[in-house]
C-alpha cells in the first residue's frame, strides 16, 4: 500500500510504499475511501521541515533547552547525533480519514465493510485506536464525514469556552477548523466573530452567519470587536490560528469582559502578557485536541465524534464551501504544492481499490542476500532502533544483512529499513519467523510484547536478542526459560552497560582485587509524563524493571557472584518512579543504586563509584574515568571522544556466538537472575533494612 510521509529534515513530502498494518487488539482495520489535507498542522510542519536549524531552533525554543541540557549532561556529539537521527525520521501525514472496515478485533459494534470516520492517516490502509473510531450514518456522505475529526477538535474549543446562548464569542484563525467552529457557533445560538489575514476565507465565514475582519499590520481589529460587544469585550475566544507569533493569545485576553475565557485549539506563540489577562481575571486554557482519551469522560474524543456526525445527519452542520480542490491519492504531492494558495481551505483525496492494498510484506531490493552472509531481522521499529541499535549494527565487521524489519505499521518500518540497508519491510512478525534464512532476531518492542515474541522466535529456531527488559512478571521469565531450553536457541538481553570499555577495564581489575567490593551508581532519570507508556504497569512495565536493571547487570558483573538480596531505602513520588536500592552479593560485596528523577538536568546521568579498602575509581556518563589506589587508573583520570556505553561490544559477542555457536555472552542464569532481581525491585516496598 502507500502512505503520505513527511521528511522533517527537508521538508520533503513522500508518497511512499509500506506495508500494511496488520489487524490488532484494540484496534480497527480500516481500507481508505477519502482523507482530507488539513491545511493548518500539516502546512505547519511542511514549513518546519523546509526551514534551516537556525529557524527551526527558533520556532521550538523549549527544544533547544534539552538540546543544551544533553550537552551539558551527555557532550556535544550525542546531542548533535540525537538531532540528527530526530530529523532523518519521515512522520505519517493525516488525521482525517474515512474508509470501510477490514478487521476490527475489539469493536463488536462494527461489522466488515461499514463505513467510518477516524483520525487515521494518509494512507490507503489505516489501523486506528478502537476510540478514534466512528460509523458514520447512512444519510452522511464520505466528503462530509472526512471532516468529522477536526469539526470535533472544534467542538472540543466550543465546549471548554462555556458560554451561554446568546453571547459574543471570536474566533481567531479560520482555517478549517476556524470554519467549522464558527459553524458550531452559530448553530447553537452564540453570536460570532471571526478574524483571519485571508479576506477570503472572512468571506467563507461571513456566508455562515459571522462578523469578521481582515488582519492586516495597518489596522487594529480591538475597537471593532469592543464596538460590536457594545464595550464590555466578548465572552469568549477561540484559538484555532497557527502561528509562532504571540499575539494572537494577547489579543484575545484584550478582547474578553471580566471573566472572559480564551480556549486555544491551535498552535501559537505562547508569551502572554500578564497584564492583558489580569486586568479582567482572564482564564486561559488548552484545548486536548479531539477531546479526552477517557471513553468515560464526558467530553471524550469518541463522544465529541458522534455529535459531530449527529449534527451531519441532522443537516445543522455543513461542511459546504470548505473543499477547494480534489485530487486522486497518486497525485496527493501537488496538495503540498498548493497549500499555501491564497483562499485554499480543505484538500480531499480520493483513494481507489487497488489490489494488494492488504499486503503485508514489502521487497525493498530485488537481488537475494548471499546464504553465507548472516541474515537477521528488527523486530520494532521505535527510537532505541534507529537512533541505537541499527547503528551499532551497521559498526560491525563484518555486517549483518538485515533482511527484514517489522513494525505494528508498516511507516515506521520503512523508516528504519533505510537506514539500515534492509532487503524487506513487514507487519507480519510470524511470516518473518518462519524465514529459515534468518537466524537470529532482535527485539525492541513495547516492553509487554517481548516476552511472547522471545518465546515465539526461540521456538521458531532464532538466536534472539531482547532489549531489556526481558519480561515483565516471574511467571514469563519461567515460560522462557522452559522456551529456551527447549530449543537450545542463543537467548540475551541488551544489558550493554557491562560491555562497554570502561566497565571491561574495570572488571579486569577487580577480578584482581581480593575481598569485597563497593558499587555505586547514580542516575539522573529525568522525569516522564505520568501518562507516558514506560509508566504504564501493563505496558512498558516501569522504569525500574525497565531501565534501572541495566545497573542491576552491571553490578552484578563487576561483583561476579550472585545477589544474596535486594532492599528499597526510597520510592518516588508525585506518579514518578523512582528509587533507591541496597544490592547484598554473596561476597559480601554491596551495591547502591540511586535511579533519581529530581535532580538537575546539568547533572551526569550517569555517574558510579567503585571502591574497596583503600581504593576507588568513578565514572561520568562513561566518557571522564578517575581513580587512585587501582592499577590503570589515576587521580587525574582521562576522557573518551564521546560515550561509549557498550551496545556496539554487545551486538558484536552476540552475533559471533549465534555465528559460531559459542557460549552465551551473558550465561543464561545471570540473565535470569538480574530479570527476576529487577521485577522484584519494581514494586518492591520501603524495607528499615540497610
Amino acid at each position: 500500500m502507500r502512505q503520505i510521509l513527511q521528511h522533517l529534515g527537508s521538508g520533503r513530502t513522500e508518497l511512499a510504499h509500506v506495508p500494511a498494518p496488520g489487524p490488532a487488539a484494540g484496534c480497527v482495520l480500516i481500507q481508505a475511501t477519502h482523507s482530507l489535507v488539513s491545511l493548518g498542522t500539516e502546512r505547519m510542519l511542511v514549513e518546519f521541515g523546509r526551514a534551516g536549524w537556525l529557524q527551526k531552533a527558533r520556532q521550538q525554543p523549549e527544544r533547544v533547552r534539552q538540546v543544551w541540557q544533553k550537552i551539558r549532561a551527555e557532550g556535544f556529539l550525542p546531542a548533535v547525533n540525537a538531532i540528527r537521527s530526530k530529523l532523518a525520521q519521515p512522520i505519517p501525514m493525516g488525521y482525517c480519514n474515512v474508509g470501510r472496515v477490514v478487521a476490527s478485533p475489539t469493536r463488536s459494534d462494527l461489522a466488515l465493510g461499514d463505513r467510518v470516520v477516524s483520525n487515521g492517516p494518509h494512507a490507503e490502509v489505516v489501523s486506528v485506536a478502537d476510540g478514534l473510531v466512528e460509523r458514520i450514518p447512512d444519510n452522511v456522505t464520505d466528503e462530509d464525514a472526512v471532516f468529522t475529526p477536526l469539526a470535533a477538535i472544534a467542538l472540543q474549543g466550543v465546549r471548554l469556552i462555556g458560554a451561554q446562548p446568546g453571547d459574543r464569542i471570536v474566533v481567531s484563525g479560520l482555517g478549517l477548523i476556524g470554519q467549522l467552529a464558527v459553524r458550531l457557533l452559530v448553530a447553537q445560538g452564540y453570536e460570532v466573530y471571526g478574524l483571519d489575514p485571508d479576506p477570503d476565507k472572512c468571506l467563507a465565514a461571513e456566508r455562515f452567519g459571522a462578523r469578521c475582519f481582515t488582519l492586516h499590520a495597518s489596522a487594529d481589529p480591538l475597537p471593532d470587536i469592543l464596538a460590536w460587544s457594545e464595550g464590555s469585550g466578548v465572552a469568549g475566544v477561540l484559538i484555532t490560528a497557527s502561528t509562532p507569533a504571540s499575539e494572537p493569545v494577547n489579543l484575545a485576553a484584550r478582547c474578553c469582559r471580566r471573566h472572559g475565557k480564551v480556549v486555544l485549539v491551535g498552535v501559537v506563540g505562547l508569551q502572554l502578557n500578564r497584564a492583558d489577562f489580569y486586568r479582567n481575571e482572564i482564564s486561559f486554557q488548552v484545548s486536548q485536541s479531539y477531546g479526552s482519551p477517557d471513553p468515560t469522560d464526558v467530553y471524550s474524543a469518541r463522544s465529541n465524534f458522534q455529535a459531530v456526525l449527529t449534527l451531519m445527519a441532522q443537516g445543522r452542520l455543513s461542511t459546504e464551501g470548505l473543499i477547494s480542490d480534489r485530487l486522486a491519492f497518486e497525485h496527493a504531492d501537488r496538495a503540498y504544492g498548493t497549500m499555501h494558495r491564497k483562499g485554499t481551505l480543505g484538500l480531499l483525496l480520493a483513494y481507489g481499490d487497488a489490489e494488494g492494498l492488504l499486503a503485508q510484506n514489502v521487497t525493498l531490493r530485488s537481488s537475494v542476500p548471499s546464504p553465507a552472509v548472516q541474515q537477521v531481522a528488527l523486530i520494532g521499529a521505535g527510537n532505541f532502533a534507529a537512533r541505537t541499535l541499527v547503528p551499532a549494527l551497521l559498526a560491525q565487521n563484518p555486517c549483518p544483512v538485515v533482511a527484514h524489519v517489522v513494525s505494528a505499521r508498516g511507516a515506521s518500518a520503512l523508516i528504519v529499513a533505510r537506514q539500515a540497508k534492509a532487503w524487506r519491510v513487514s507487519t507480519d512478525l510470524p511470516a518473518v519467523l518462519a524465514d529459515t534464512a534468518i537466524r537470529s532476531v532482535f527485539l525492541s518492542t513495547r516492553h509487554h510484547q517481548h516476552a511472547a515474541q522471545a518465546i515465539a522466535a526461540l521456538q521458531a529456531g532464532k538466536a534472539v536478542w531482547v532489549e531489556k527488559p526481558l519480561a515483565l512478571s516471574e511467571v514469563e521469565l519461567t515460560e522462557i526459560a522452559a522456551a529456551q531450553a527447549a530449543s537450545g536457541q542463543l537467548l540475551m538481553v541488551g544489558f550493554n552497560r557491562r560491555f562497554a570499555p570502561l566497565a571491561q577495564h574495570i572488571a579486569q581489575r577487580l577480578r584482581q582485587i581480593p575481598g569485597p567490593k563497593h558499587f555505586e551508581a547514580t542516575i539522573n532519570a529525568g522525569t516522564l509524563a505520568r501518562d507516558h507508556w514506560l509508566l504504564d504497569p501493563q505496558v512498558g512495565g516501569g522504569r525500574i524493571v525497565g531501565e534501572a536493571c541495566h545497573f542491576v547487570d552491571l553490578f552484578r558483573y563487576w561483583a561476579g557472584v550472585p545477589i544474596a538480596s535486594v532492599h528499597a531505602t526510597y520510592r518516588g513520588a508525585d506518579g514518578q518512579d523512582a528509587g533507591r536500592f541496597t544490592l547484598e552479593f554473596a561476597d559480601g560485596s554491596t551495591g547502591q543504586i540511586h535511579y533519581l528523577t529530581d535532580l538537575s538536568p546539568s547533572q551526569p546521568k550517569e555517574h558510579f563509584q567503585i571502591s574497596g579498602a583503600d581504593w576507588e575509581v568513578e565514572i561520568d556518563n562513561w566518557t571522564k574515568c578517575r581513580g587512585r589506589g587501582i592499577a590503570g587508573f589515576n587521580r587525574g583520570g582521562f576522557w573518551m571522544s564521546s560515550p561509549d556505553k557498550g551496545h556496539r561490544w554487545a551486538l558484536q559477542a552476540f552475533l559471533r556466538a549465534a555465528a559460531t555457536g559459542a557460549a552465551a555472552p551473558i550465561p543464561l542464569d545471570e540473565l535470569l537472575e538480574v530479570s527476576r532481581w529487577s521485577i522484584r525491585m519494581q514494586s518492591m516496598p520501603i524495607s528499615s533494612s540497610p
